[in-house]
């Protein structure tokens, strides 16, 4: 064989293979048209990712080359990030717009910039005025919070709860460092804004009452927003209960966070 055959045969073979990689990448560019093209359903993808399903089990595409049957009627849903929706993904965009709101606002809390807290081991006085000798108008103990108003030197003036008055700067965590302690000691708490029932599961699919809650009772709350398959009751709350967990669903309660005041003294 001659040099130029050789030579012929090389060029033959990389042509090839220029072309082979030339088909895997116009195929894959299909591939990512094809997720972004549409939102009718949630895919699933096989273990090696080579193949994906519609909900109903029909095979959309097949990772095996540009000859791969291409369905954009059936394009799986995904997240604005690119991956495919989880569960709670899914479920969370399956929400009404008054559930969504519901699970919105269960799920999100400000923290005050000018929150602080008691940094001290027994308990903290406020003072009626900005003076160590004033009168004493509150107690703050350990991780009670209270809001500063303004410093003047080594005196904040503050509230917490009812308590309106005085205490030292250097007594209390304040700035970044009391926000990020504020989101660790956070308490959520729910309460019945009519009678509904208390039950064992996030479902009212099942007999699984545990007991009924009156309107005005205040439970806490170990988990604010359940999301459950049962369309009636698309969302539940997870709160303690007669020393156990139970939930009841979201839409019977209030949902409020908060910080525990100090204690006034009269």
């Amino acid at each position: 064989m001659t040099k130029n055959q050789m030579l012929t045969i090389e060029l033959v073979v990389i042509a090839l293979l220029v072309l082979l990689l030339a088909l895997k990448l116009q195929h894959k560019t299909e591939r990512n048209e094809l997720l972004e093209e549409g939102e009718h359903g949630v895919a699933v993808v096989s273990d090696d990712g080579k193949t994906i399903r519609t909900p109903d089990g029909k095979i959309i595409l097949v990772d095996g080359g540009p000859d791969a049957e291409l369905t954009p009627s059936a394009t799986p849903s995904v997240t604005p990030g690119g991956s495919y929706m989880t569960d709670d993904e899914r479920k969370v965009a399956a929400l009404s717009a008054e559930n969504l709101a519901r699970y919105r606002a269960a799920t999100n809390y400000s923290v005050p910039e000018n929150i602080a807290f008691a940094k001290v081991t027994d308990s903290l006085s406020v003072r009626a005025k900005a003076d160590g000798e004033s009168k004493q108008v509150g107690i703050l103990y350990p991780y009670n919070y209270c809001i500063v108003e303004s410093v003047d030197g080594e005196w904040a003036k503050i509230t917490s709860g009812s308590i309106s008055g005085y205490c030292r700067v250097s007594y209390l965590i304040t700035g970044e460092e009391a926000v990020m302690y504020a989101r660790e000691i956070v308490q959520c708490t729910a309460k019945a804004t009519s009678s509904a029932n208390i039950r064992s599961a996030p479902t009212t699919k099942e007999d699984n009452k545990v007991g009924t809650s009156k309107k005005g009772n205040t439970y806490k709350v170990s988990k604010a927003a359940v999301l459950s398959d049962d369309p009636d009751a698309p969302l539940f709350v997870e709160i303690e209960y007669d020393k156990s967990t139970a939930y009841i669903a979201m839409g019977m309660v209030e949902i409020s966070y908060g910080w525990t005041a100090g204690k006034a003294v009269k």
